[in-house]
């Protein structure tokens, strides 16, 4: 299968065991596979293909029932598995390149620091006290303010990124931006000439407001429209002797 995401065909492959549960069990267990990217990805279309792949395997096991066999029932169950067998297996194969997208961008998005402080507020709140933020301990003969001062400015300028500089591979590591919209900004960024102003860049990519604000703090641009004030004022300036 053909590489979606840039993460690499190993990680593709890793997250594309849940395919198994079709291909293994001839579609006899088709519904865990969907019920699973749901789960992973939040989508609640895969949701109800899990519950309608259920309903063979559910007859299924009525059937088996001695009491109901050699009935019109026992038929309907064994032609329900048929065709839910081979339109999950086409229908796995289908959603795969769209599950590993949205895999992506959702480990992009940083969802996982979100799910801590959610969960730190929450019991906060339960205990009614305020949410504790540890941070690694820094032995140092410096006083203790200024090398947390240091190490946040340290840090500020590593994650900030030039926007008609910086490379594919950097964008692709700034919150909220992930590989494929790192593509489209380098992309667009060739075709613009560069990009003149952080106004220019969300009205060309058409970035939303919510994902602007998120981005914003860690991109560097040009800034042309102060040179040029700067150099009006200096030509308008009469020097009386």
């Amino acid at each position: 299968m053909a590489s979606v995401t840039d993460r690499g065909r190993f990680w593709e492959i890793k997250n594309s065991i849940w395919m198994l549960w079709v291909f293994l069990t001839f579609g006899f267990l088709n519904y865990i596979s969907f019920f699973y990217v749901s789960y992973k990805v939040k989508q609640r279309k895969w949701f109800v293909a899990g519950i309608l792949y259920s309903i063979p395997f559910i007859l299924m096991m009525i059937t088996a029932d001695t009491a109901l066999s050699d009935t019109w029932l026992d038929d309907v169950g064994t032609m329900s598995y048929i065709i839910g067998s081979i339109v999950s297996i086409i229908h796995v194969i289908k959603i795969r390149p769209e599950y590993l997208l949205r895999l992506d961008a959702k480990l992009s998005s940083g969802y996982k620091e979100k799910e801590i402080d959610h969960l730190k507020k929450t019991i906060a709140r339960e205990y009614g006290a305020a949410p504790v933020m540890y941070k690694q301990p820094v032995f140092t003969s410096q006083p203790v303010d200024e090398e947390i001062k240091f190490n946040e400015v340290k840090e500020l300028r590593v994650e900030q990124v030039v926007i008609n500089e910086t490379t594919e591979e950097e964008l692709a590591k700034v919150p909220g931006i992930g590989g494929l919209f790192a593509k489209k900004i380098i992309s667009t960024r060739s075709q613009e000439n560069g990009f003149q102003s952080f106004n220019h860049f969300v009205e060309v990519l058409s970035v939303k407001p919510h994902l602007a604000e998120k981005i914003k703090p860690y991109l560097l641009f040009p800034e042309k429209e102060h040179v040029v004030a700067s150099t009006n004022k200096t030509e308008g300036r009469v020097i009386d002797f």
